[in-house]
């Protein structure tokens, strides 16, 4: 059987839904941008989390936080929809980028919870007017969470709720932690193509063929800040990672109005891997790769999540 409570997080509500015997649980802050502040698979945590509130509102590394209405970078900030330029303030000094659109923080409200024998379901959503300058394109995103005791999914629902069309394009930022050091861990991908950018992280159009982790092998000493272009373009497609005794698949759903890449980074502290889901390629609003272009009215759905392995 599970359960869902309700506890303080700081300011702020944060929603745990979590099995009888507390083996699985799962945290969500709805009013932060529905940030993920705890997931346990088996009895061990499986993320690097803000432990704290005021560490939250920091969002050092946007640690496990849904990224929208654009995942990764966005050139200068600029980009031109239906013949008018439009400006998003530059947030990333080094590269003069707009980074991870604005949806990191938003308040987001609890829709809706069930809990059941085999699992516990929480809906959350972010209700956006247009009133801001760089993106006056109103929509409603709806999250649904499903934990059960082995697993951890996402579905994120996009609905264009305006007049006109809109470009789109959504993510999550997970820290996966399962050994002490990044180094130690085993990571395995799907058949992939590494996007070849440029000095200030925009891609240049050239894609090479990535095999480094074609096989399930240690990480070691690899930096990575790289996004890839998933060659499986039906189904899903699944990341194995393996260490501290553990393995964990990660799982996300590819093809067209899906999420066709996926981004990896080893933060300069290597305690965590981050592995992001992307519906599009970096500055999709300027290139179009896998860019949603919804028509009012229209919807866009696609799903992620993450399996408990067999032990190692």
């Amino acid at each position: 059987m599970f359960d869902i409570r309700q506890s303080a997080f700081g300011a702020f509500q944060a929603h745990t839904l979590e099995s009888a015997d507390g083996q699985a649980s799962l945290t969500v802050v709805p009013g932060f941008g529905s940030c993920v502040t705890g997931l346990r698979l088996q009895g061990r945590a499986v993320l690097d989390t803000y432990q704290t509130a005021e560490e939250m509102k920091i969002n050092r590394w946007a640690k496990n936080a849904f990224l929208f209405p654009f995942p990764n970078r966005l050139k200068h900030g600029q980009y031109r929809w239906e013949g008018q330029i439009y400006q998003f303030p530059v947030n990333d000094a080094p590269t003069n980028n707009a980074l991870h659109g604005f949806g990191m923080d938003r308040p987001m409200e609890a829709l809706q919870s069930s809990a059941g024998t085999d699992k516990a379901i929480l809906v959350t959503a972010y209700r956006y007017d247009g009133s801001r300058e760089a993106y006056p394109f109103p929509f409603e995103l709806e999250l649904t969470f499903t934990l059960s005791e082995t697993a951890m999914s996402v579905g994120m629902k996009v609905v264009n709720t305006g007049a006109q069309s809109l470009p789109m394009g959504v993510g999550w930022h997970p820290y996966f932690q399962l050994t002490e050091q990044v180094d130690e861990l085993y990571l395995q991908l799907p058949p992939c193509d590494m996007i070849g950018v440029d000095t200030e992280m925009i891609p240049t159009g050239k894609q090479y063929e990535y095999t480094t982790f074609s096989r399930a092998r240690r990480i070691g000493p690899e930096v990575l800040d790289n996004c890839f272009a998933l060659r499986q373009q039906q189904g899903r497609i699944e990341v194995l990672m393996q260490g501290g005794g553990r393995s964990l698949k990660y799982w996300q759903e590819v093809g067209e109005g899906k999420f066709p890449f996926v981004q990896l980074f080893t933060p300069p502290h290597r305690s965590s891997l981050a592995v992001e889901p992307m519906s599009c390629n970096i500055d999709a609003f300027n290139n179009g790769e896998g860019l949603w272009k919804l028509m009012p009215g229209g919807k866009a759905i696609a799903r992620f999540g993450v399996e408990q392995g067999a032990p190692q």
